[in-house]
């Protein structure tokens, strides 16, 4: 019996140990797990989807162009037209009650239905490619986001570091000081620069806490949430061509491609409104009616009747000058004719945009080259400092200002390879291409 219970209370403890470890264990984010999560999340992305779904769903139905409109109708008269206060009075005339039915078929043809098709079917494919420009916004913001704190991580432990070396040091102070091998001035001193190292990483600490749980509510994660995000800052040098870039990749620019697509609109919206408002346009109807013989009533004989017509209409408006359905068709070209203009202004501004992202990358990697050279000789120069500082021939402020370059040069070079790959994400944003693709273009 006893053995009994101390097994259930093993197996008690047993099942809250692991639901235990399982609520405390740290949400491992890679890149790509952000990407996914953001995309998912997105409220605005999700609300194009339905747009897009919409579109489609049009562009699939072309024929709705065509399809005839039908009308049934059905009436009953039980209250024939009679006095009430007037002579000779309220009637009530039987054989004037009756009822009815009646079904008709209409269409209409003209020619500007072929590009009102062309425009439905050109509505999904620019829903299509607005889709996957948010898409891509997300993708590149989560990118930016995820490599910032990343390089959050890495200051952090550098600072941490800084601060273990300086709590060290200052240990060393504390005991040298009770042996009477220092002065109060020096045992200060270390004791500022370890109170000024732990106040730069609760610093840097508390902004990274901040930047992250923004990040996370991003990916609809609950803030406060565990997580280790799981990747590395290691740009990689990319040579461009700017002018090789542009002619391979310009035309494949979301927004030279949405351009283009709006002049293609204009050019449709244009020939669909000069054919339906110039061109003649042929209507045909049909319609059956059926009922009572007047004044028989509503059991009485039954007759019915058939009808059909057919109407062309030649419109004459349009096509004087000056006229209001001419002036509308003429404010049609004038907008193609900006459209146009401003795709000419939108492909100037992306090879600008293209030049400028290739030439600072030129420039950032210098500014790497030169971080990690500070950093190289900072690190030796503290390396030196801190023998001599053992050995009695550095002063400790000698020793704190090395150590604060080392800090100062290793956070400029995180800065720099930071700054270095955000260039290239937007480079390779502005061409329209995936990392790997740029860094194949500029090996």
């Amino acid at each position: 019996m006893a053995f009994k219970i101390t097994r259930k209370i093993f197996l008690v403890f047993f099942v809250f140990g692991i639901r235990f470890i399982a609520g405390s264990q740290t949400l491992v984010l890679t890149l790509d797990d952000s990407i996914e999560r953001a995309v998912n999340q997105s409220i605005t992305l999700q609300k194009n989807a339905v747009d897009l779904e919409l579109a489609q769903f049009r562009s699939q139905n072309l024929w709705s162009e065509l399809f005839p409109s039908f009308s049934l109708k059905g009436g009953l008269t039980f209250l024939p037209d009679t006095a009430l206060f007037t002579d000779p009075g309220f009637r009530y005339n039987q054989n004037g009650a009756t009822w009815s039915a009646s079904f008709g078929i209409s269409m209409s043809f003209n020619a500007g239905i072929p590009y009102s098709m062309k425009l439905t079917e050109l509505a999904y494919r620019r829903g299509l490619l607005d889709f996957e420009n948010a898409r891509q916004k997300i993708a590149l913001d989560v990118t930016k986001s995820f490599y910032s704190l990343l390089a959050g991580q890495v200051n952090i432990t550098n600072l941490g570091g800084i601060l273990d070396l300086a709590e060290r040091q200052l240990e060393k102070n504390r005991i040298a000081r009770e042996n009477g091998l220092i002065g109060e001035l020096s045992w200060l001193q270390s004791s500022l620069s370890a109170e000024t190292a732990r106040y730069n990483y609760s610093i840097a600490q508390s902004a990274f806490d901040s930047s992250l749980n923004d990040f996370l509510a991003t990916l609809g994660i609950e803030i406060n949430t565990q997580v280790t995000l799981d990747g590395s800052i290691v740009p990689s040098q990319i040579n461009p061509d700017a002018e090789k870039l542009i002619l391979e990749y310009l035309p494949k620019r979301p927004d030279i491609i949405a351009q283009r697509q709006t002049i293609e609109r204009l050019e449709l919206s244009s020939q669909q409104s000069s054919y339906s408002a110039k061109a003649p346009s042929l209507s045909l109807s049909a319609g059956w009616s059926g009922g009572p013989s007047r004044n028989t009533g509503i059991t009485g004989k039954f007759s019915d009747s058939l009808s059909g017509s057919l109407s062309l209409t030649i419109p004459v408006d349009p096509w004087i000058a000056g006229t209001k359905s001419n002036q509308s068709l003429r404010s049609n070209d004038a907008e193609l004719q900006k459209a146009r203009l401003d795709l000419v202004n939108t492909e100037t501004s992306a090879k600008s945009q293209i030049r400028s992202l290739c030439g600072n990358l030129v420039n950032s990697w210098k500014s790497i080259e030169i971080a990690r050279l500070r950093v190289d000789i900072a690190q030796r120069t503290y390396e030196l400092s801190d023998a001599g500082f053992r050995n009695g021939t550095v002063e400790f402020l000698n020793l704190e200002t090395t150590v604060n370059d080392l800090a100062d040069a290793r956070y400029r070079l995180l800065q720099s390879e930071l700054s270095y790959l955000n260039i290239t994400l937007d480079l390779a944003n502005a061409l329209n291409v995936d990392l790997d693709t740029l860094n194949r273009s500029g090996e």
